[in-house]
């Protein structure tokens, strides 16, 4: 019995996961709640409003989509391993690895994808104007700092997540 509260418990979050991950790709995709998005809180109006805003909001809307996706595998793998055995747990392990890659993949998509478009962006305005030097660098420090926080946090979610696994 207790593996099926895991299980309802499981298909609770996760329902209530997909229907945010859903309506967030839906406002993405239609270019709303761009400053939802980390890191466009502060983008001006002007900005907010430019083809490089619409992009990232359907990139983003790509990323909700597969978490939508990843919500429906993890209970999914708990439903797997409380009523298939040893066989269930396997199907479970390859589920919850097939939903963290469907987070990490797309995220390290955008993130790469949005880079190459802010060093364009940074390319053009010292051509066009060389004296902006300066901000070039502070752009650049201030995007390593970013990177690195999320990098970290990561690596100890793994960490945690592979000490639980030997710890079984």
């Amino acid at each position: 019995m207790d593996e099926m509260g895991e299980l309802i418990g499981a298909a609770v979050v996760s329902t209530v996961l997909f229907a945010l991950f859903a309506l967030m790709a839906w406002k993405f995709w239609h270019g709303h709640w761009l400053r939802a998005i980390a890191g466009n809180n502060l983008v001006s109006d002007e900005e907010y409003d430019s083809p490089f805003q619409r992009a990232l909001g359907r990139r983003a809307a790509v990323v909700m989509a597969c978490c939508c996706v990843s919500m429906i595998l993890l209970p999914a793998s708990t439903a797997a391993s409380a009523f298939a055995g040893e066989a269930g747990a396997a199907v479970s392990s390859a589920f919850v690895g097939a939903a963290f890659l469907l987070i990490v993949g797309p995220c390290v998509w955008i993130v790469v994808w949005s880079n190459r478009q802010a060093r364009r962006q940074r390319s053009e305005m010292l051509a066009a104007d060389p004296s902006k030097a300066e901000d070039v660098k502070l752009d650049r420090k201030a995007g390593v700092v970013l990177g690195a926080i999320p990098g970290v946090y990561l690596l100890v979610v793994l960490g945690v997540f592979l000490v639980a696994s030997l710890a079984t």
